[in-house]
């Protein structure tokens, strides 16, 4: 495993020193995941921020009635998180694993936050991956709260078509607020 991947994805949103690419290397440690491995399990702070090279990960929380709600999935040139939990370390309501065998990198929170504050390059890129990230959620709530759904399979079309190959039914209505039963009776919209 290697950090070429994470470097080349931040390049895109702006210039990275030599002294950036140091930093990315020294504080971002390899792993290599099982699938269903628990990163990070409920209960405890979210103090990592996963950058995933291959694979799938997913974070997710259970509602009081026991079923699975998937708040997000990572896959390759994704970053992951429970962010209110990262930012503020504090309890975190909800668990990331691993979907599929994968090689990641990760950075624990001190260190993270001691690059980003040491280089305004670095905490520019930051700025924009926030926002693009926010962007995202506000879109994704917009989806889960007032779409119909035949609009809700439609988004999931458009917006994910890798996911549609890569993951099971259950996963897939997890991730639209749907249960499983409605989702495979819909599915045939695809």
């Amino acid at each position: 495993m290697n950090h070429e991947k994470l470097i080349s994805f931040l390049e895109h949103y702006g210039k990275i020193s030599d002294a950036d690419i140091y930093s990315i290397r020294k504080h971002f440690v390899p792993q290599k995941v099982k699938k269903k491995q628990i990163l990070i399990d409920k209960y405890s702070p979210c103090n990592k921020l996963f950058f995933v090279n291959s694979g799938l990960l997913r974070t997710f929380c259970i509602s009081e009635k026991g079923r699975e709600i998937t708040r997000m999935f990572a896959w390759e040139k994704r970053f992951i998180t429970n962010l209110a939990s990262f930012k503020s370390n504090t309890e975190n309501h909800e668990v990331i694993d691993c979907i599929q065998n994968s090689e990641i990198l990760y950075i624990n929170r001190d260190d993270f936050y001691g690059i980003i504050n040491s280089s305004s390059g670095l905490k520019n890129i930051y700025v924009d991956l926030l926002e693009e990230c926010n962007s995202f959620h506000v879109k994704r709530f917009e989806v889960l709260t007032t779409y119909n759904l035949e609009d809700k399979l439609l988004y999931l079309k458009e917006e994910f078509p890798a996911l549609l190959k890569e993951l099971n039914d259950s996963l897939l209505a997890s991730f639209l607020g749907l249960n499983r039963e409605t989702f495979v009776r819909n599915k045939n919209f695809f």
